[in-house]
């Protein structure tokens, strides 16, 4: 039976998911001449071409498709049995990638972090910040906090927490402009709008109306909700926003409450993590970790 070398196996794994011989290398703290080198080994020891590569793309052979989702069930099982193996939960170690949004990662994430890392000391921690939907495959991440509306149904979801939204404006802007008492009346207001990918959000949607039927207009919007925070305090407009963002403006006085019996619906506060047949010892207990500090229902086995 041909003798296979761990590293080379895991780096050709690892070249498929992130889509190149540079990212691996980056994900697997390894030279992007040593990946090459280890996984053209690989292709000499079983004599067949693993990768078509030219200059602009690298693409899987029938063969390499093959031996990889064979490669990956080996993973897999070696993975299974490691954490058969594991009966004290404390000593569980290893690395983890997270990914979470800007303003919840540092606002509501962040704090929960030591108290995690003093629980499992053994285990280290990565955290990356960015309000994009980030492919965790491609890019090596193990678990995704996300708000909102899922749409990449190829990934494992769990709701965990509700994230409540509230609209919002500063004492001075509702004492020279009113206080809106009904929806409709927000068209003669100056709204300041989350705009993704520059399309701004459309709040007649959030009272269940039409697109069309709310038609509203503010003198800035932007992508970041911190930034539409400062201006909203500033008394440029009123902002719909999820509450850990404005609570502390709230509780402060620069910020006040409007609309209150309209509030939408909260937005699902989401782990979500790549497809496997396991799930990992340090995956399982993060979760339920973020189940018990953000006050959701205990998680049920998967």
């Amino acid at each position: 039976m041909q003798k296979y070398d761990f590293l080379a196996l895991k780096s050709f794994v690892q070249v498929v998911e992130s889509g190149g011989f540079g990212k691996a290398a980056e994900l697997l703290d390894a030279s992007t001449a040593a990946i090459s080198r280890r996984v053209s080994g690989l292709e000499q020891e079983l004599g067949i071409q693993l990768f078509r590569r030219t200059t602009r793309r690298l693409d899987l052979t029938e063969a390499g498709q093959q031996f990889y989702r064979d490669v990956l069930d080996i993973f897999q099982m070696l993975e299974e049995a490691e954490e058969r193996v594991r009966a004290n939960r404390a000593n569980v170690s290893g690395q983890m990638r997270i990914a979470a949004p800007m303003s919840f990662g540092v606002q509501r994430l962040t704090p929960l972090l030591p108290g995690f890392l003093q629980r499992y000391p053994e285990l280290k921690i990565q955290l990356l910040l960015e309000d994009r939907a980030t492919d965790l495959v491609a890019e090596g991440i193990d678990l995704a906090v996300r708000i909102g509306t899922l749409s990449d149904s190829s990934l494992i979801a769990r709701r965990i927490a509700d994230v409540p939204r509230r609209f919002c404006a500063a004492p001075a802007y509702l004492e020279r402009m009113g206080v809106p008492l009904a929806p409709e009346e927000l068209s003669r207001h100056q709204c300041l709008q989350y705009s993704p990918r520059g399309a701004r959000e459309d709040w007649a949607t959030v009272f269940g109306l039409a697109a069309d039927a709310l038609p509203i207009s503010g003198p800035f919007a932007a992508n970041n909700a911190e930034a539409l925070l400062q201006c909203a305090i500033q008394g440029l407009g009123i902002i719909l926003l999820p509450d850990f963002i404005v609570d502390a403006a709230l509780a402060d006085g620069r910020l006040r409450e409007v609309l209150q019996p309209w509030a939408p619906p909260p937005f699902g506060l989401h782990v979500v993590r790549p497809s496997s047949r396991t799930v990992p010892t340090r995956i399982r207990l993060f979760i339920d970790y973020l189940i018990e500090t953000l006050g959701a229902a205990p998680s049920q086995p998967e």
